[in-house]
């Protein structure tokens, strides 16, 4: 099987409410959406969400990396078995770095699960086949709250069916009284069954979050996501060593050598695996099987605005990694067309449903029809 045309998409659709961040401001989708034709008639669809503040990256590096690195290889080399996947990616990484390009995470993750949803079409079985023996029957979903006033929280808060959301994430930000009344808020209308979690992507000193965290104990608060800068390991070692609050980090680890020196400083308690920001799905395995092998468990993260691809994947991460505590992915709640009729939690028999990622033919033409071809190129 060997690919004869590749096209690079833009995705962009827009969310039915603004999502802020202390990162981010969005008010849609914008995903990298890859296509593999290969000469037997199959298509393979992978996607990324590229980020400058976590691998400075963005669209226009994610084609540069694709088109000028990696097709030539992509248009080489057969990919009829996982192993010549598996080295195919490989040798993409080899000659990234041997041309001095090191920021490609983005593009060689929407390449990844491309390939193995191809592979999966061809040898008709789903993509989570590739990935090891399904650990868990099923995973709820982690929601997050987005930095919005209290009453619009309060507002979209009445629109969900409770019972079914176990974990939520709060977004917080500089401001420590408002992070209090809006984990407060949060506590109040979940109530005391519900996972909570903060993160705040990085903004806080260390003394700030140290002050923030041990006024926000009281909502019993099951973890802090990257609470300092992602460079600051001091400032995580000292930080676990005051607050009683399990640490994730997310924009420091996107790489495997990341959570080797994380994990070996003890600078964390779990890691953020987001298969986009990791560089697809054999290196995010490769992460947390070294984070299992330190017990130190993961949680999948999802990128603000994803679509079903690279949903699909996550799910099959989280149904095949044991070491697993979060599941993220529920960008579905965005949307305008898709959030009423939401599933808050994923199981092996939705994984096993389809060949490849599974995704259906109206869901995959409802995302190429948000889309705007950025660039094609043949054999």
């Amino acid at each position: 099987m060997n690919t004869v045309k590749i096209s690079i998409h833009k995705y962009n659709k827009p969310f039915r409410f603004k999502y802020y961040s202390t990162q981010t401001f969005r008010t849609g989708a914008e995903s990298v959406i890859v296509h593999l034709e290969f000469d037997n008639g199959i298509s393979g669809y992978g996607e990324s969400i590229p980020m400058k503040y976590i691998t400075n990256e963005d669209i226009s590096t994610v084609v540069h990396v694709i088109q000028n690195y990696f097709s030539p290889l992509l248009f080489s080399h057969d990919i009829s078995t996982f192993d010549n996947i598996e080295s195919l990616l490989n040798q993409l990484e080899s000659e990234c770095r041997a041309k001095g390009i090191y920021n490609y995470n983005s593009a060689l993750g929407a390449v990844d699960i491309a390939l193995l949803d191809a592979l999966g079409k061809d040898r008709e079985l789903p993509l989570i086949h590739f990935l090891g023996p399904i650990v868990r029957e099923s995973a709820p979903y982690s929601i997050s709250v987005p930095l919005l006033p209290l009453q619009k929280i309060q507002e979209l808060f009445h629109q969900l069916p409770k019972e079914r959301v176990k974990y939520v994430k709060v977004l917080v930000g500089k401001v420590e009284n408002e992070n209090v009344e809006r984990v407060r808020l949060v506590r109040s209308l979940f109530g005391h069954n519900v996972d909570i979690r903060v993160e705040n992507n990085g903004v806080w000193t260390l003394d700030e979050a140290t002050s923030n965290l041990k006024r926000l104990t009281e909502f019993h608060i099951a973890a802090a996501e990257q609470p300092l800068a992602k460079d600051d390991i001091e400032g995580l070692q000292k930080l676990r060593k005051i607050i009683g609050i399990p640490i994730v980090v997310d924009e420091s680890m996107y790489s495997l050598t990341d959570a080797r020196q994380l994990i070996e400083k003890g600078a964390c308690d779990i890691i953020n695996i987001k298969i986009s920001k990791c560089g697809g799905l054999l290196r995010s395995k490769r992460i947390a099987q070294f984070a299992q092998s330190h017990n130190i468990p993961c949680q999948v993260g999802a990128h603000v605005g994803e679509t079903e691809i690279l949903r699909s994947a996550g799910e099959s991460f989280a149904l095949t990694t044991p070491n697993l505590v979060f599941f993220e992915g529920a960008s579905f709640l965005l949307f305008a067309d898709t959030w009423q009729n939401a599933c808050f939690e994923i199981t092996s028999k939705d994984a096993l449903s389809g060949n490849g990622l599974g995704i259906e033919p109206s869901r995959l033409r409802s995302i190429l029809n948000h889309c705007s071809s950025l660039v094609e190129f043949h054999k």
